[in-house]
């Protein structure tokens, strides 16, 4: 059953809530970058390119986000991919033109179809998910918990690969729905329960 955790914010048991999809992309260290910086910067391209996917393989409400207007990635609380998503800007996904913007408060994330939480904003994330709660908007971070606490996607590196966590209740309440593609994807878990 759903509860409240010390801030107020339903969460619900890991088995319930989210389940972890390896992507199958490895991130040995490359001899061309063998430092932590090195990998680093190859674990965001990675991050930067499933971004797209995830768009391309989420379907929105119908008139969500209109035909006529762009698919708004946002940044918020800042750019961990250090400008690799600009080239994604301007692309289409799904018939929409994509647009990269950083809006700075809570206030401007409205016209946002994919919202990344930057982990500096992990403490604002409580006020920003009640702010956003049941809109037709993919959310999307890195930081530990964050499907835990009612993100729909979640970031994770586990035996040097990146994997992901999907909670599906989440993406059910704000009215969208993730493709097969997806879903296979974020149902290899070990024992019916999400793992780190």
């Amino acid at each position: 059953m759903p509860h409240r955790g010390p801030l107020g914010i339903r969460t619900r048991t890991r088995a319930q809530a989210c389940a972890i999809g390896v992507l199958g992309l490895c991130l040995a260290p490359a001899p061309a970058m063998p430092s932590e910086d090195g990998i680093h910067l190859v674990e965001q391209e990675i991050k930067a390119g499933l971004l797209y996917n995830f768009m391309k393989y989420t379907d929105w409400p119908e008139g969500a986000p209109d035909p006529k207007t762009p698919m708004v990635v946002c940044l918020f609380g800042g750019d961990p991919f250090d400008g690799r998503l600009q080239p994604m800007s301007g692309r289409t996904v799904n018939q929409h033109i994509i647009e990269i913007r950083e809006p700075k408060t809570a206030g401007e994330l409205t016209m946002c179809s994919l919202l990344f939480v930057h982990a500096n904003a992990r403490p604002q994330w409580p006020q920003l998910r009640a702010a956003l709660a049941e809109k037709a908007m993919l959310t999307v971070s890195d930081f530990d918990g964050f499907a835990d606490s009612g993100g729909m996607i979640e970031f994770t590196r586990m035996n040097n690969r990146i994997g992901i966590r999907i909670d599906f209740q989440a993406v059910m309440a704000a009215h969208l729905q993730v493709q097969d593609r997806l879903q296979r994807l974020a149902s290899r878990n070990r024992d019916g329960a999400s793992a780190r």
